[in-house]
């Protein structure tokens, strides 16, 4: 990503500066999750701090200043699921209980414990996931709190954090926009920004009796605890998410999980060096199982793929792929990074998940977007936005319609262009991703947090912060008048 030079040079000056000791706890048995945490402490283990972890992912080389507690044996792994269950959910409440149940499981245990008193900690790092439960980790240990997310910034998140979302033209996380345009757009926005608030407040109250039965009757609602955040790591770059408000502690860092490409195995590396018209990557991540599409939804896709001149490489849950196009390889794990980065790849159709996203946009690939649940529709409608390719609805997908939309987005030069552009603008930042991560990370132990940065607006009550009292006074005073006025006239 050409960020090399720069970040030897802020590397060597955090490592010179301090030598922090951070817990860090993942509260989601996710490998998509992983990825981009993982990408955040290994920076931090690599500016010279020692991290420790508590983990589903273990690592089997023995990192210097990296101790792993392994919560792979009581998490519960977020593997694929059947489509039926995924597409149409905005898994808010998956996410939030999810987390929940993390918490609950790691404080239950002695060895948390253990460790968590073992030493004294300068900072306390976590996956924002969707609950506020891991907050009393901080509390516990009196440090400041970072959050790294996986996605853009939660919705919910703005409100606490002191972030204002305007609704009037900038798309709440889960809404099938890039911006809203119309009367109708903005009400729809308005009404996800009420439902996924509400929706948080509702299902993250045990997040507050899980904190007082582990950590003590008499400490804060996670409420409270969560305005306390120092500062925030978000999967995202403006020129993909495009702008909006943002708070100075706020630190965009989208990009950072993907490192150089590695040599492809060999069967890949054949399969799409004999294909002379390219070749087009599946996949739908770690979220769906492939085997369980709709019967009419796989069929249309196989009679497509078998139409177009180009190889695919599919993702694939299945050991046998029935009625298998000739012109397709299936394997239940292909090397994502690595066929990126490939210069024979043409086209990437994919379920709109922000990592390959932002994959995409790094490798300069143009995309097609199968959106099923959360955050993927708005993605997709931010990459058809700028232009780097083209959308499907899941519900109406016939062979016809993904015959058009590849050959479209491959043989119109316009799509490519446009993310070679978008890539010029995602990758001109004064630091790196890593660079800022491990700016950013000092700057809060230096000044055990951040809290000259917070907004007035944390400690408003939501009435105020709409100014829907004065609007009310405003009303009330204008009928009033005119009330008087009439009386008067009469």
């Amino acid at each position: 990503m050409h960020f090399t030079l720069v970040f030897l040079n802020v590397h060597f000056t955090m490592t010179v500066v301090y030598g922090a000791q951070i817990f860090a706890f993942v509260p989601i048995y996710g490998q998509s999750h992983w990825n981009v945490m993982d990408a955040v402490l290994q920076t931090l283990v690599t500016a010279g701090h020692n991290v420790t972890v508590i983990t589903p992912f273990i690592k089997k080389e023995k990192i210097e200043n990296y101790t792993q507690i392994d919560s792979s044996s009581y998490m519960r792994r977020s593997a694929s699921a059947p489509f039926k269950y995924i597409a149409g959910s905005d898994g808010s409440e998956y996410l939030i209980n999810t987390h929940l149940t993390s918490c609950e499981a790691i404080y239950k245990r002695k060895d948390f414990w253990t460790v968590l008193e073992s030493k004294k900690y300068d900072l306390f790092v976590t996956h924002l996931l969707g609950s506020g439960c891991d907050s009393y980790i901080a509390y516990k240990l009196q440090v400041p709190m970072i959050a790294v997310t996986t996605s853009a910034m939660p919705t919910w998140l703005n409100g606490e954090f002191g972030n204002p979302l305007t609704t009037a033209y900038t798309s709440t996380l889960n809404v099938a926009m890039a911006s809203p345009k119309t009367f109708w757009d903005r009400f729809l926005n308005n009404y996800d920004y009420i439902r996924s608030n509400s929706q948080r407040w509702w299902h993250d109250r045990n997040a507050t009796i899980i904190g007082r039965k582990y950590f003590g009757k008499d400490v804060p609602d996670s409420y409270t605890l969560m305005k306390k955040i120092s500062l925030v790591f978000v999967n995202s770059h403006f020129s993909f998410n495009l702008p909006r408000p943002w708070m100075p502690n706020l630190i965009e860092i989208g990009g950072i999980h993907v490192n150089d490409p590695k040599p492809l195995p060999k069967d890949i590396q054949l399969f799409i060096d004999d294909a002379p018209e390219g070749v087009i990557y599946f996949s739908f991540g770690s979220t769906v199982k492939m085997d369980s599409l709709p019967p009419k939804m796989q069929i249309s896709l196989q009679e497509a793929f078998s139409e177009l001149p180009q190889r695919v490489l599919w993702k694939y849950d299945g050991e046998v792929m029935k009625n298998q196009p000739k012109n397709v390889m299936i394997k239940k794990w292909l090397p994502q990074r690595d066929i990126m980065a490939h210069s024979k790849l043409k086209l990437f159709i994919y379920h709109g998940g922000l990592s390959g996203t932002n994959e995409a946009i790094i490798n300069q690939v143009p995309i097609l977007g199968i959106p099923l649940f959360s955050d993927q529709h708005r993605n997709i409608a931010n990459a058809v936005f700028l232009g780097m390719g083209l959308s499907l609805d899941y519900k109406t997908i016939d062979k016809k319609s993904i015959v058009a939309a590849a050959k479209e987005i491959i043989n119109n030069k316009k799509y490519k262009q446009n993310v070679q552009e978008l890539y010029q603008l995602f990758k001109d930042r004064p630091l790196s991703p890593k660079a800022l991560v491990a700016y950013w990370t000092e700057y809060v132990i230096k000044h055990n947090g951040t809290e000259h940065m917070n907004s007035a607006s944390k400690d408003m009550f939501w009435y105020q912060y709409h100014q829907l009292d004065v609007i009310f006074v405003i009303i009330l005073a204008s009928i009033s008048t005119l009330a008087i006025v009439l009386y008067i006239s009469i």
